[in-house]
């Protein structure tokens, strides 16, 4: 089981265990290929949201300062970290049509703070720079000018996927001028270092924890491999929160 002490992004909270999705089988995309591969190990259902006492033995992962921050700071009750690919056409699906619905009930309400970080590891072309340009998107107007790339990266992926190495560069730069970004800035942060460091430790990161397959959620400490049906998403969501909203806070262990 992996554990995120996400310690910026939820405060002094003592993560446990907890079974979600038991009986499901998710897609995503794996491997280095790309290809669309069945979740493994198979994900549990969401009528099997269990207890676990917490196990400090567990490694520990700090994923506070990666990726970019959805909903709020001061009133949600869970967090979920959300490693995709721009290059997945399950991440693609699930962010056009699952996300927005997932986002009004529960990141602009509050209940959910949700982490997104952009990772390239499955081989897509030109999902280097697609991961650098939603970075620089973010590095330029924080999260509301990544949310607008990050849709903007799935709804376009077709073009910048069948680009050629030569033409991938001006074809997201294009997309950081259609969505009015300071074209200097943004092309300063394309051409450095920087943006390319931050995705490589996403990457870093992604492996550390085990993604094998895109997208991969970690809902309070547990990894979800693959994109579920959003009715059984929603429900496991929407018991989880209450089973934190009705316990006593606790602390984060050191």
């Amino acid at each position: 089981m992996i554990l995120s002490t996400m310690r910026n992004l939820t405060g002094s909270y003592a993560l446990r265990p907890i079974a979600l999705f038991a009986t499901l089988v998710v897609l995503g995309c794996g491997g280095e290929s790309g290809q669309a591969q069945s979740s493994d190990p198979p994900v549990t259902s969401s009528d099997a949201i269990q207890d676990a006492p917490y196990d400090n033995s567990q490694e520990m992962f700090d994923l506070s300062e990666l990726g970019i921050d959805e909903g709020s700071l001061m009133t949600f009750a869970i967090g979920v970290v959300d490693f995709s690919d721009f290059g997945c056409i399950f991440c693609a699906t699930f962010h056009v049509s699952d996300y927005p619905v997932l986002y009004d009930e529960f990141v602009s309400s509050g209940d959910i703070l949700w982490k997104y970080v952009p990772i390239s590891i499955g081989g897509f072309p030109n999902g280097d720079l697609a991961g650098v340009t939603g970075i620089c998107a973010d590095e330029l107007g924080r999260a509301e000018a990544f949310a607008r790339m990050r849709d903007h990266l799935f709804e376009n992926r077709d073009e910048w996927l069948g680009a050629t190495p030569s033409d991938a560069p001006g074809i997201f730069i294009s997309y950081a001028e259609s969505l009015g970004l300071d074209l200097a800035a943004f092309r300063a942060c394309f051409e450095g270092a920087a943006a390319a460091d931050r995705l490589d430790r996403n990457n870093q990161m992604a492996q550390q924890v085990g993604v094998t397959a895109t997208p991969t959620f970690i809902v309070q400490g547990t990894p979800v491999r693959g994109a579920p049906p959003l009715a059984d998403f929603q429900q496991a969501l929407r018991r989880l929160i209450d089973q934190v909203r009705s316990e006593p806070p606790t602390s984060a262990p050191d």
